[in-house]
């Protein structure tokens, strides 16, 4: 793949504002989109959001980034997928949970809250 003159790199978003400016509206915006989905119990859904959710905190937008750890549900929710204990064996990993726990895992990592280090309560 060839894009502007640079092989095999993809292009880069580069402005976040537009997430950071559409976070709760219209209806919900991208926190009401992410909420739904991480929050719907179906796996695909959960991994849709996870990985949306990982893009923007990899964005290092620090406003985009302030707002995500500062929805509680949805950081909770994240964590709550983050502790799901998922065999090599297991069915689900085949469709994307196991996939989708180290992708919670993962933004846990970005927003400084690592699954071993958070307390419940």
């Amino acid at each position: 793949m060839y894009v502007q003159g640079v092989a095999n790199s993809p292009p880069k978003v580069g402005d976040y504002t537009i997430f950071s400016k559409n976070w709760t509206q219209p209806h919900g915006g991208i926190r009401g989109y992410l909420y739904r989905f991480v929050m719907s119990g179906d796996a695909t859904f959960q991994h849709i959001a996870i990985w949306t959710l990982l893009q923007l905190l990899e964005s290092e937008d620090r406003q985009l980034v302030d707002r995500i750890a500062h929805s509680e549900d949805i950081v909770q929710a994240v964590k709550a997928i983050a502790d799901r204990s998922v065999e090599s064996d297991d069915e689900d990993a085949e469709d994307g949970e196991g996939e989708a726990v180290a992708l919670a895992r993962r933004c846990l990592e970005h927003l400084g809250k690592n699954p071993q280090t958070l307390v419940e309560g």
